[in-house]
């Protein structure tokens, strides 16, 4: 599951698919066998299945422009859809599973299994499919955070499938309380997929700065400008994935005219932005040497 939406739309849509497609056989195996672990599994990727359609949802909304009303824009309209879906979705239906599996663990209810072999046939399928990502992103180097929030979630993915796996071959070997462990294992990992994606998105909506690295970025990209003596008060917030609102102070010459100070911020504008997602980008031109502003931060 997507834990941040840092997703194009292409692949959110791909995304959909694939989970549609992989709730489908998963829900047709829990009819078949009755296995309450592939059904816990089936609303593992059910969850995956609401977060891909919320994010896509959100997508054409948080590219409309910025307005009178909402003068940033609308980039966060995709970490609102991500909240309301670990809310909302996620967290009921961890709730429901784990509830249902405590149950069956304190009053045992053996069921008829059938069709073992179609449960784990269904299983190991949904383990190599799952598997792609995690190679294909665990050779790629460097990854960008959209990339590691994917690499994590399909490792999420595949401890649900290898607990569900590991429930059905006990249940195989005569173990029947297996089945309701293993869907508790499952409603476990989507109840921390709701947490961190809840955490990860308010902070954003919070206004989260990005991190030191990123502003070291920022200063070695105005420094690029030759103009550009010192800088400092460097402030960003997330408006949206992976974009931000950014400010800085740039010191210059004290002899510099207007004309050329706005030369410089042009300049540095210019740097900055043909290397960083920026909603906007103020600079401000300051002498070299003048005395900090009150509040200002030290990079």
């Amino acid at each position: 599951m997507a834990r941040s939406p840092e997703q194009s739309p292409i692949g959110l849509k791909a995304a959909l698919i694939g989970y549609a497609l992989l709730f489908l056989l998963k829900i047709g195996a829990w009819w078949l066998t009755g296995l309450f672990a592939l059904l816990a599994e089936a609303l593992h990727t059910l969850s995956d299945l609401a977060i891909s359609g919320f994010l896509l949802a959100a997508d054409r909304f948080s590219r409309r422009p910025a307005d009178a009303r909402y003068r940033y824009g609308y980039g966060r309209a995709q970490h609102v859809a991500a909240l309301v879906a670990a809310t909302l979705f996620i967290s009921f239906t961890s709730f429901r599973l784990t509830e249902e599996a405590v149950g069956r663990l304190l009053h045992p209810v053996v069921p008829a299994y059938s069709r073992l072999g179609l449960a784990i046939g269904v299983l190991v399928l949904s383990m190599a499919l799952t598997a792609v990502p995690i190679i294909l992103l665990g050779v790629q180097k460097p990854r960008g955070p959209a990339a590691r929030a994917q690499f994590l979630e399909s490792l999420n993915d595949e401890l649900g499938l290898i607990a569900a796996l590991g429930g059905v071959l006990f249940v195989a070997r005569g173990w029947p309380l297996a089945d309701p462990l293993a869907a508790l294992v499952v409603a476990l990992l989507i109840a921390g997929n709701a947490v961190g994606l809840f955490r990860d998105n308010a902070r954003v909506l919070m206004g989260r700065a990005p991190g030191r690295e990123f502003f070291d970025r920022i200063e070695a990209l105005a420094r690029t400008v030759p103009a550009v003596q010192a800088v400092h008060d460097l402030r960003a917030q997330y408006v949206g994935p992976d974009v931000v609102n950014l400010s800085l102070h740039v010191e210059v010459d004290p002899t510099m005219t207007v004309a050329d100070g706005e030369e410089v911020a042009k300049a540095v504008r210019d740097a900055i932005t043909a290397e960083v997602r920026c909603a906007y980008c103020v600079v401000h031109v300051d002498p070299l040497g003048a005395p900090p502003e009150p509040g200002e931060l030290d990079f």
